[in-house]
């Protein structure tokens, strides 16, 4: 009997899973609150939620690897049109075939090997998932993140730029390092940007405390954070523009254009060339991020007021 219910218990966690992945940032309230009852309902939900999850990830690569050789496959012009319903289901119903057997495994080991996990994301992909306790992580292009399998309420940021729906717990409050730096929710949506000169915070929804040893700051909605060397620069944007990334834009106020490239070539993937002239001139506007590369080659052209040139290895942007 009890073989059985993990058993259950393992088919309702696939379920969550590819249910709340699907959705992403527009799963809704009761979704997240139906999870979250879900979760307290058996104290094994969030393990067995957790190595759902890992069994996902773990299988990341080979599905990609497939989807590339099924794309390159001859078409068959008098084979069955697959519908996009169908196409929408084959991934998530193989990996939660394989996940199966992967936690089969898991069940017979009786646990993990290791507590930490990293996610990673290549220039110009993005990737939303869940956490065990709610919470909701998209990740930018070129970033890396640490989990933790026994903890969903701490998260390493140690490169690039992420979004996150905290689930609030007042007792257990959610915690993100970034080096010596910490982010700590306060029950909220926060984007967080780290790169070699500084960190930047910024709070769409709720509150969030900053901590670097010497220095406690609470951010609330609107207010931002650039955090780089000895200094602290606090100020404040409108919330909409707060992510902007993660709903196709880009929005700027006097932001120097290498900046401008840098979050192109992590949002596109493709690699950018600055001509030495144009390193230090800021740009206020909103880059959108649809259609190809040719259309965005050619909508930078025009809001930059710059010659944009296809290179080998990307754009080069030049006066």
């Amino acid at each position: 009997m009890q073989a059985v219910a993990e058993e259950r218990m393992r088919e309702e966690a696939i379920a969550w899973h590819l249910r709340l992945d699907d959705a992403g940032t527009c799963a809704s309230g009761e979704d997240w609150d139906a999870f979250a009852r879900w979760l307290e309902a058996d104290p094994r939900h969030n393990d067995i939620y957790e190595a759902v999850c890992d069994a996902d990830l773990a299988l990341e690569p080979a599905a990609e690897l497939a989807r590339n050789t099924a794309a390159e496959a001859e078409v068959d012009p008098f084979a069955e049109i697959e519908t996009p319903t169908a196409r929408r289901w084959m991934w998530p119903a193989m990996a939660a075939s394989v996940a199966l057997a992967v936690l089969g495994s898991w069940a017979v080991t009786g646990g993990y090997l290791s507590s930490d996990y990293t996610v990673r994301t290549a220039p110009g992909e993005t990737r939303t998932f869940a956490l065990a306790d709610g919470t909701r992580i998209m990740l930018n292009g070129a970033t890396e993140i640490v989990l933790d399998k026994s903890d969903p309420r701490v998260a390493q940021l140690n490169a690039g730029e992420a979004q996150f729906t905290v689930h609030h717990d007042a007792a257990r409050p959610f915690t993100l390092s970034v080096g010596e730096q910490r982010i700590v929710d306060v029950g909220t949506v926060f984007n967080v940007r780290t790169g070699k000169r500084a960190l930047q915070v910024e709070v769409a929804e709720g509150a969030v405390r900053f901590e670097d040893g010497v220095t406690h700051l609470r951010l609330n909605a609107g207010d931002t954070l650039d955090a780089g060397g000895d200094s602290i620069v606090e100020g404040s944007k409108p919330v909409a523009d707060i992510g902007g990334w993660a709903r196709g834009r880009l929005v700027y106020r006097e932001t120097p254009l290498v900046e401008v490239a840098a979050d192109l070539t992590r949002a596109r993937g493709i690699a950018i060339e600055l001509g030495p002239d144009l390193a230090g001139r800021r740009f206020s506007g909103v880059i959108q991020l649809d259609g190809d590369d040719a259309a965005l080659q050619k909508r930078i052209g025009t809001l930059l007021g710059v010659k944009v040139t296809a290179t080998a290895d990307g754009w080069s942007i030049t006066r």
